[in-house]
C-alpha cells in the first residue's frame, strides 16, 4: 500500500502542477505552428491533428517527468521540450506528407534540430520568407506570409530551444551529451525512412560501431533507445543546477542511454505492435522473435536502469521518475489488450511497476493523459 501511495502522490504532483502549464504551453505553441506549416502539405482539418492536438502522448509525457527535479523552471523546462518537440514534429509530418526518404534530404530538413541544441553552432540560413533553410520544407514554406519579426513560428522555436539551453547554469557540462543524442536521433532518421530492406541493412551497418561499446544489446534496441528525446530532457534538468559536476553527466549518461532511453521507447513499440501498420513505419519491438522475448529484454532493461539509477546522487527521485514513465506506458489501454495482457502481467510481476501502473490507470481515467 505505501508504493502505490507514493505513486500516487507522485503523479498526483505530475498532474496538478505539470501538466497544466504544458497545456497551456502546448495550446500556444500549436497555434504558432498553424501558420508556419505549408499550405501546400496541409490538407483541409489534418493540421490541429498531425501537430498533436489533444492528450500528450507517454513519450513526450515522461520527459516532462524531469520537470519534477529540484531547481528546475518547470516553466522553462516545459517550454525548451515542447518547443523541440513540435519542430521535430512538424518537419516529421512535412516529410510524411512529402514522401521525402532520400538520406540527404532528411538531414537537410532536420539540420535546425541539430542547431536547436547546439547555441555555439550558426543557425541555418534564413531564406527571403524569415525561414530557416531546412530542405524542401523551405521550398513550399515560401508561400506563407512573413510575420512582423521576420521569423516564423518554427525558426522561433529553434531560437527559443537554444536560449532555454545557454542560459542554463550546467549547459557546458552536457552540451556534449545532448549534441549526442540528437545526432543520433537525426542520424535514425535519415535511414529509416528508406524500403525496408535497405534500411534494415543501413541500420544496421550505423549501429555496429556503437555496439562495439553497448555490446549488450541489439541493434534494434540500440535504434530505440535513439528514437526519443528523454536523454535531452534529463541533461537538460541536470544542467539546471550550477554546482554539476563531469561525474555526475557520466553517470547520468550511463543511466539515460541505452538503459532509460531505452527502456521507455521500447515499451512504446511493444504498445504500438498491433496499431503500426502493415510495411510502414519501423517498429523496433518486431524484431524479437515473440512476445516473450519482447518480455524478457524489457524486464532485462528494466533491471539495468535500475542499476544504473542507484548510482546518481538523487537516485530516489531518479527511480521514482523511472517507475511512472513506465507506468505511464504499462497503463496504455493497448497494454491490456490481446496477447499484450499476459505480457504486461508478467512484466509487472517480474518488476516493482505495479504501483506506478495501478496510479497511471487512474490518471488515465481522469483524462489527465
Amino acid at each position: 500500500m505505501g508504493k502505490l501511495t507514493e505513486a500516487a502522490a507522485f503523479y498526483a504532483g505530475f498532474a496538478g502542477r505539470v501538466l497544466p502549464e504544458a497545456y497551456r504551453q502546448r495550446s500556444l505553441a500549436l497555434e504558432e505552428l498553424r501558420r508556419c506549416v505549408p499550405v501546400s502539405v496541409s490538407g483541409k482539418g489534418e493540421t490541429e491533428e498531425d501537430l498533436g492536438s489533444g492528450r500528450f502522448p507517454a513519450g513526450q509525457a515522461c520527459c516532462f517527468l524531469f520537470s519534477m527535479c529540484p531547481g528546475v523552471d518547470r516553466g522553462d523546462i516545459l517550454s525548451f521540450m515542447i518547443s523541440l518537440h513540435s519542430v521535430a514534429e512538424t518537419l516529421g509530418m512535412y516529410r510524411k506528407k512529402k514522401d521525402i526518404r532520400d538520406e540527404k534530404e532528411i538531414r537537410d530538413l532536420l539540420g535546425c534540430l541539430s542547431a536547436a541544441v547546439d547555441p555555439s553552432r550558426d543557425l541555418p540560413p534564413v531564406d527571403p520568407s524569415g525561414n530557416f533553410a531546412c530542405g524542401a520544407y523551405c521550398a513550399d514554406a515560401k508561400r506563407q506570409a512573413v510575420p512582423a519579426s521576420g521569423r516564423t513560428p518554427l525558426a522561433c522555436h529553434t531560437e527559443r530551444c537554444r536560449l532555454k539551453l545557454a542560459v542554463l547554469p550546467s549547459y557546458r557540462h552536457v552540451s556534449g551529451k545532448i549534441k549526442k543524442y540528437m545526432q543520433m536521433y537525426i542520424d535514425l532518421q535519415a535511414y529509416r525512412h528508406y524500403p525496408p530492406v535497405i534500411s534494415t541493412d543501413l541500420l544496421k551497418t550505423w549501429s555496429s560501431g556503437y555496439l562495439k561499446r553497448y555490446c549488450d544489446i541489439s541493434c534494434w534496441e540500440f535504434c530505440a533507445a535513439a528514437d526519443t528525446f528523454l536523454g535531452i530532457a534529463a541533461m537538460y534538468a541536470a544542467a539546471s543546477v550550477p554546482d554539476l559536476t563531469e561525474e555526475e553527466v557520466r553517470l547520468l549518461d550511463e543511466f539515460c542511454f541505452p538503459w532509460f532511453c531505452g527502456l521507455c521507447s521500447m515499451l512504446d513499440s511493444m504498445i504500438s505492435l498491433r496499431t503500426s501498420p502493415g510495411g510502414g513505419e519501423l517498429n523496433f519491438s518486431s524484431f524479437y522473435r515473440n512476445l516473450r522475448e519482447c518480455e524478457e529484454r524489457l524486464v532485462f532493461f528494466a533491471d539495468k536502469t535500475t542499476a544504473a539509477c542507484r548510482k546518481l546522487r538523487d537516485s530516489s527521485l531518479y527511480m521514482l521518475i523511472t517507475k511512472a514513465a513506465a507506468g505511464l506506458y504499462l497503463s496504455h489501454p493497448e497494454a491490456g489488450f490481446g496477447m499484450l495482457r499476459l505480457t504486461t502481467s508478467n512484466i509487472l510481476r517480474k518488476t516493482s511497476l505495479r504501483p506506478y501502473r495501478t496510479a497511471g490507470l487512474v490518471l488515465r481515467m481522469l483524462r489527465l493523459l
